[in-house]
């Protein structure tokens, strides 16, 4: 009964975060028309500005609710945000949005465990990313943070199986901002040299950040293979013995 409760719950939610999406995005979209050409970008700057503390909620909301959903796609909020508002601003919006979203996620899973991530998560992404957690548990943390920071391990799943770890708070959210910062703060970037009409900005901000992300990936995958054969080569010890 608890379950099924969850899911109606769940459902509605989502289903009301997704009609906020679509209606942001459809009220922004006419701001676009113009993009390709400089007066285009002029224009839309202007237009921008003019919303003011408006124009900063809906993206707020944007970002709120893709994170809540999961299923929205990450990049053009960010590139927009980025867009609007410059690379610092735009940064500091999502965060603040990231913020919001992952503390109601967060209490949310110690209020009803793993009711609700089953019920969120697919099951072939759970078992992935639990397993390399219980894999690790004297590093969870270091784990956890290489894991918010690869570009394709999917950030919002990671936020509903992250809150079931025994991390508090403070130390959760620290994890998250520091390991989003630079796919964030490139986006952002990106978005920025749009209206300028910078492609070489444009290139080197993602030439930089997956350079990054490729070592990183690298050095876990190379770290996370050697602590596998010497666990195999343990257990291969103890059942000799």
């Amino acid at each position: 009964m608890e379950k099924e409760k969850i899911k109606k719950t769940r459902k509605l939610i989502f289903f009301l975060l997704l009609i906020v999406f679509i209606f942001i995005v459809i009220k922004l979209m006419p701001l676009f028309a113009n993009l390709a050409t400089p007066e285009g970008r002029a224009v839309f700057g202007v237009q921008i500005k003019s919303l003011g503390i408006v124009g900063v909620m809906q993206i707020l909301l944007l970002e709120i609710c893709k994170v809540v959903v999961v299923f929205l796609p990450a990049e053009p909020i960010e590139l927009l945000s980025g867009m609007c508002f410059g690379p610092l601003a735009g940064t500091l919006i999502i965060y603040i949005g990231v913020i919001i979203s992952t503390i109601l996620i967060y209490f949310a899973v110690k209020k009803y465990g793993m009711a609700i991530v089953e019920d969120v998560v697919p099951e072939d992404k759970f078992k992935k990313i639990n397993d390399i957690l219980k894999n690790n548990t004297e590093k969870v943390e270091l784990i956890l943070f290489i894991l918010y920071f690869l570009p394709l391990v999917p950030k919002d799943f990671l936020t509903y199986i992250g809150s079931l770890l025994p991390i508090r708070l403070g130390k959760f959210l620290f994890i998250t901002l520091f390991a989003r910062f630079p796919a964030v703060i490139s986006s952002t970037i990106v978005g920025d040299s749009i209206i300028e009409g910078d492609i070489q900005t444009i290139i080197w901000a993602y030439i930089i950040t997956y350079a990054i992300s490729i070592f990183i990936a690298y050095m876990y995958n190379k770290n996370f293979k050697k602590n596998m054969r010497e666990e195999n080569n343990q257990e291969r010890e103890e059942t000799n013995g």
